[in-house]
Order: C-alpha cells, then sequence, then structure tokens
C-alpha cells in the first residue's frame, strides 16, 4: 500500500498547485485579467499587501512609521487610491514557535502591468528594509470592478 499513499499524496499536491504559478517559472503565461469576463465593471488585479509590525527585539513599527511610510513610499506609486485595513496576523516561526502579531493589509487595484508590479516589489524591499522585516506577503487576485 505504499505507493497507494504515494499517489494520494501526488494528487493531492496537485490539486494543491491547481490554477497557480509564477511568472518568474513561466513568463508565457497570459495576465490574469486576460481569463476574466465580466457581467459588470471592468477586469483589473487586487494586490493584498500584508505588513507585520513587529521587529524581533526592536519596538513594533509606531502609528507615525507606518503613516509615514505610506505617505513616502505607498502612496507616490499609487496615487489613484488604497485601502488599509488593521489586521491579527499569525505564522509559524522556523523555531516551531506560534507567532502573532497586529499587522496591517494594504489593498490595491491595478492593470496588472509590469510597472504596477515593479511598484509593488519596491514597497515590499522598502518596507523589509526600513523595518527589518524577512517578508511581506503579496496575493494577486483577477476581479471585477465598477466604480
Amino acid at each position: 500500500m505504499p505507493t497507494r499513499s504515494i499517489l494520494h499524496a501526488l494528487a493531492a499536491a496537485l490539486l494543491a498547485t491547481t490554477g497557480c504559478y509564477s511568472a518568474e517559472e513561466d513568463d508565457t503565461q497570459p495576465a490574469l485579467t486576460a481569463e476574466l469576463t465580466c457581467e459588470s465593471g471592468d477586469p483589473m488585479i487586487r494586490t493584498d499587501l500584508f505588513f507585520g509590525m513587529d521587529r524581533g527585539d526592536d519596538p513594533p513599527v509606531t502609528q507615525e512609521e507606518w503613516e509615514e511610510f505610506v505617505d513616502t513610499v505607498v502612496t507616490p506609486r499609487f496615487e489613484d487610491g488604497l485601502t488599509q485595513f488593521d489586521v491579527d496576523g499569525q505564522y509559524l516561526a522556523s523555531t516551531g514557535e506560534l507567532i502573532r502579531e497586529d499587522s496591517r493589509l494594504i489593498m490595491l487595484l491595478h492593470d496588472g502591468g509590469q510597472a504596477a508590479s515593479d511598484a509593488i516589489d519596491a514597497i515590499r524591499e522598502q518596507y523589509k528594509q526600513r523595518f527589518n522585516q524577512e517578508s511581506v506577503l503579496r496575493i494577486d487576485e483577477a476581479v471585477c470592478v465598477a466604480f
């Protein structure tokens, strides 16, 4: 029966990754919006960015530091607007410890082009450098948007 277990594991892995791809792995894939048909509104990309506020042994990112970051790093790149939320985050550290921390989520709507993607990656890199972070989670999703 070990073969059956391996097949089940492979099938589970295949199902878990169906529909996902990385542009780094295959740049021939169409943009997310090309596959989306909207009954109402227009196709756009929604990107959610999750920013942790903890800084290890240093005090957490303050509200003033966060606002200054949004004003000087995020807003100039997305002048048309953005939405931000206070959220509670948690993750399993490499040590096996469950870490809970205050976090911020920024939601962006954009055309999905390379310029927007580059701007988002620049935001992530600047946050990691400025606030000593390992990562900033990025989630992209094709959506229909009507204003």
